[in-house]
């Protein structure tokens, strides 16, 4: 969901022993936001799946590639502006001890996307996808307006986790519908953006729990901020209850039960979620429940395909 660069490598879950390499390889899948573009990547196939229409590996290459550098923009913004700046080798920081490393990955992603976006023709409406990639760059990046510096939009009060949801079902489900030949105002597509919009704003909010501490440090008015964490939490089971209503009256079968089973274990990681939770929880689990989505939909999708 949002960016994970601020994870630090000494967060372990309890009960679990450390192993060095399984835990340098599951640090570069979390903190260089690999993991992550992999659930935009797999939430992308599922949109063809659900829809019907023939997966574009390419669209959900390109999806992947987008998240990748969007994540890792802050890293790259930061050595733009400040090339020689040391590194953070003693910080418990996984991002500022490899600041360097996620510039070059969110450069190169850039690079490979265009490459993706060019070679293969991917059909995607020119408005829809300039004003995403601001609100994406404007949502980290401090914006120079006549001469003074305009905050990022993620510090606009309660506003973040609606940005968050909103780029996210643009990209992972209006994306690939334009690929197939739809219009954004199309009902198909609509339809499929507010279920996606809902899934995702859901899990947005825990992210607010989990950085409730250092938004009040910043004077960031966010959901627990405002309503409190427990009422944060309700809303966001409240999202997931309105999204199963949605699912009812549009799927059915195998589809359905993966969907609302997928919806359903998103309910647990809001339930025992707190701001005390490690922040590896968020990144395995918050972010884990899109991945869980997508599988749950491949797996009934399968079993359909096999029955007839």
């Amino acid at each position: 969901m949002e960016q994970h660069t601020s994870i630090g490598t000494g967060n372990r879950m309890a009960g679990v022993a450390p192993h060095p390499l399984g835990e340098r390889v599951l640090g570069w899948l979390l903190y260089s936001s690999v993991f992550i573009s992999c659930c935009a990547f797999s939430l992308t196939v599922e949109t063809y799946l659900l829809a019907g229409v023939p997966v574009s590996l390419p669209m959900a290459g390109f999806a992947f590639l987008a998240t990748l550098f969007i994540y890792n923009l802050s890293s790259v913004q930061s050595m733009l502006r400040h090339p020689r700046q040391t590194r953070y080798k003693q910080s418990d920081d996984w991002g500022q001890k490899n600041k360097r490393l996620l510039a070059a990955l969110g450069i190169v992603s850039i690079g490979a996307a265009a490459v993706v976006y060019i070679q293969f023709g991917l059909r995607i409406n020119g408005w829809v996808m300039a004003h995403l990639a601001l609100i994406s760059i404007g949502y980290t990046v401090p914006i120079m307006f006549k001469a003074r510096k305009v905050r990022p939009l993620r510090s606009v009060p309660l506003l973040k986790v609606f940005l968050i949801a909103y780029v996210w079902a643009a990209v992972t489900a209006l994306f690939p519908l334009m690929q197939a030949g739809m219009q954004v105002w199309e009902p198909t597509a609509l339809w499929f953006f507010l279920r996606r919009f809902l899934f995702i704003l859901a899990l947005a909010l825990l992210f607010d729990i989990r950085d409730y501490t250092y938004d009040r440090t910043t004077n960031t008015l966010t959901f627990p901020g405002w309503v409190g964490v427990r009422n944060t939490k309700l809303l966001s089971l409240g999202l997931l209850a309105i999204y199963t209503m949605l699912l009812v009256s549009s799927e059915q079968g195998a589809v359905l039960w993966a969907l609302v089973s997928s919806a359903a274990a998103a309910a647990v990681v809001v339930s025992l979620s707190s701001e005390n939770k490690p922040r590896i929880y968020y990144a395995l689990l918050a972010d884990g429940a899109m991945l869980l989505h997508a599988g749950l939909v491949y797996l009934a999708m399968a079993q359909v395909a096999a029955n007839t």
